[in-house]
């Protein structure tokens, strides 16, 4: 049996508009993957819920008939800065800014709460940003965060 495919695992556990909102996410990354600027591989064989994203961040799929529909990405705030290249409004800098999330030294091995500048707003204690069952507005902003990261590479 082929291995699964993060398309396959959404189809099985999304529905609606959640399902919709992953597949035109993950179509994004899939362009990107073209290019060999990242990869979308599963976490745990045994696992579908958990897919990295090299370079980007870490996808979860957690669909359950109590709760369809939930999925979430976090995105690594490093590499985030003032790209001139990009037109950045302000309602982009706001989504994003909503998604930044605290440190929560989860003893991972990031460097824990450290202050970053993004888009001209300084946060203390960061950890990355974090979109949760994210809107079709959502998934728009998380596109051009993951195209800003991706320019960084270069």
């Amino acid at each position: 049996m082929p291995k699964k495919i993060i398309e396959d695992v959404i189809n099985d556990v999304l529905k609606d508009d959640a399902k919709i909102n992953a597949l035109d996410f993950i179509a994004h990354l899939r362009v990107i993957e073209k290019s060999g600027n990242i990869s979308i591989t599963i976490n745990d064989e045994k696992d579908e819920s958990g897919w990295n994203v090299s370079n980007a961040g870490f996808i979860t799929i957690a669909g359950a008939d109590d709760f369809p529909g939930s999925w979430g990405m976090w995105v690594g705030s490093d590499n985030i800065i003032e790209y001139s290249d990009f037109q950045i409004d302000e309602h982009i800098k706001e989504i994003t800014w909503a998604h930044v999330a605290p440190c929560g030294n989860c003893n991972s091995e990031c460097i824990h709460g450290k202050r970053i500048t993004i888009f001209g707003k300084d946060f203390e204690n960061v950890c990355n940003l974090i979109f949760v069952n994210p809107n079709a507005e959502t998934v728009n902003c998380m596109k051009k965060i993951i195209d800003i990261k991706m320019i960084t590479l270069h």
